[in-house]
């Protein structure tokens, strides 16, 4: 299944073999971090330091297209949010930004936008992927119509078989690139990126460009997913700013396409706290570990590690939770920005 991951640094290894990253969550984690410094937790998640370890930036992401902060509610820090996104987005539908928090609720956002466009459309074609054929873009092979365009569109980085090669998609914003690099897997997503971008214009000349008897073909991609960062969420924040609290929620939503048309990214990230920590309890309900040891000795006289019910007197199963009210769930309005997905069938 397809993931979203907060950070570059994560595994690309199976079962996660898609794996999509965004920089909005970094985004908002980076505002936390100009705001209270490195995020501590107890105990400390390696993603978390990750993310402490991520540096984005004007480098990274243009401010023009994405919007991010991070404050007490106390502060109109969603007022600054909300009139801040609605004055570069102003068709933005933001699923996640709440209309209010309580004055001493903790909230870190970050929303991005960036919609490219190919000035000549690709064709649309069949292609094949691993063993499936799919639905693909790039030349038709005509000697006439389009094609000259489209082939001006595409810049051969690398090559160096045909299963080996990094190329680029011209789009209507010289500032962006979009780029397309089959190529070896490596241990993470950012060695694999790495790997792409230190074999960027390795070739010259007309070896940059695709000859008349080369073929193109890229499968169409869409994607809409939502990814709930569960080891940032439930433990307790070190620090004299955040002491006492705890994030309640940490998640991250990505949309993004790639088509004859041209490619483009929406995503939005919160991580909040939005109130006091639960009150204390000490109900046992999943494995745990029992020690007898004298006290002041250096190891216990029993240790038992206990992961089943086969030394528990059962009395029967728990009953499943009550299904929520109809109608219940996230709030709508998360809507595709203009321009989304693949033009009407039929076009090129």
């Amino acid at each position: 299944m397809p993931s979203v991951c907060a950070s570059l640094s994560t595994p690309l290894s199976s079962p996660r073999e898609d794996l999509v990253f965004c920089a909005a969550f970094a985004l908002a984690w980076e505002q936390l971090r100009a705001r209270f410094g490195p995020i501590r937790m107890d105990p400390q998640p390696p993603l978390a330091d990750a993310l402490n370890a991520a540096v984005l930036g004007r480098e990274v992401v243009d401010p023009a297209w994405s919007v991010s902060g991070a404050g007490f509610g106390g502060e109109g820090i969603v007022e600054a949010l909300r009139a801040e996104l609605f004055s570069k987005f102003p068709d933005a539908k933001p699923q996640y930004l709440p209309e209010e928090v309580p004055a001493d609720a903790l909230l870190a956002y970050g929303y991005l936008s960036k919609i490219l466009k190919f000035e000549t459309k690709f064709a649309v074609r069949e292609g094949t992927f691993k063993d499936s054929r799919v639905r693909a873009f790039g030349l038709d092979g005509s000697p006439f119509g389009p094609d000259p365009a489209r082939r001006s569109q595409v810049i051969v980085h690398d090559w160096a078989a045909p299963q080996d090669f990094v190329i680029e998609l011209v789009a209507d914003d010289p500032d962006s690139r979009v780029l397309v690099a089959q190529i070896a897997q490596a241990e993470t997503l950012a060695a694999t990126v790495a790997s792409a971008l230190g074999r960027l214009d390795r070739l010259g000349g007309e070896a940059r460009q695709l000859a008349r008897d080369e073929a193109l073909a890229i499968p169409r991609l869409r994607l809409d997913l939502e990814e709930r960062f569960g080891e940032l969420i439930d433990r307790p924040l070190l620090g004299e700013a955040l002491g006492g609290k705890r994030f309640d929620e940490a998640k991250q939503r990505v949309q993004f396409h790639l088509n004859e048309g041209g490619a483009g990214a929406t995503s939005e990230a919160i991580v909040g706290s939005y109130g006091p920590p639960p009150p204390r309890s000490f109900l046992v309900t999943r494995p745990f570990l029992v020690l007898l040891q004298r006290r002041g000795a250096s190891a216990p006289y029993l240790a038992a590690w206990v992961e089943s019910t086969a030394w528990m007197e059962v009395l029967g199963q728990v009953a499943p939770p009550a299904a929520p009210p109809a109608g219940w769930g996230a709030p709508p309005g998360w809507g595709p920005p203009p321009g989304w997905g693949p033009p009407p069938s039929g076009t090129t």
